[in-house]
């Protein structure tokens, strides 16, 4: 339980360490965030744009997948998945589970009185 503590202290104290998928995007405002998603160049970032909207058009148009087009949709597929793993604040996961343990201490001790 002391390691715990320890660790909201560290929360309390650092929150920049925990919260660090999203950035604010204006110092004047703090509703608008900015999130970073690595790409090795223009070519890269236009590819993945490229491959969002033609994912987008399979699945508006219904996949019909042939032989000549399964290399493609999978690469469009691929595209999306990879953007879908970037967006994912797995940093803040950690958080989540020592304030959901806290929570269950917690109830576990008002449950017990």
């Amino acid at each position: 339980m002391e390691k715990d503590k320890i660790k909201l202290n560290e929360f309390i104290e650092n929150p920049e360490h925990y919260f660090v998928l999203l950035k604010p995007a204006l110092e004047t405002r703090n509703d608008i965030h900015i999130i970073e998603i690595s790409v090795e160049g223009y070519r890269d970032l236009f590819c993945m744009i490229m491959d969002l909207l033609k994912t987008a058009k399979f699945a508006l148009d219904g996949i019909e997948v042939s032989i000549e087009n399964t290399k493609n949709t999978e690469r469009y597929v691929g595209s999306l998945l990879r953007i879908i793993e970037m967006l994912i604040p797995l940093e803040e996961a950690e958080l989540l589970d020592m304030l959901y343990l806290k929570h269950l201490n917690e109830k576990n001790k008002s449950d017990s009185n």
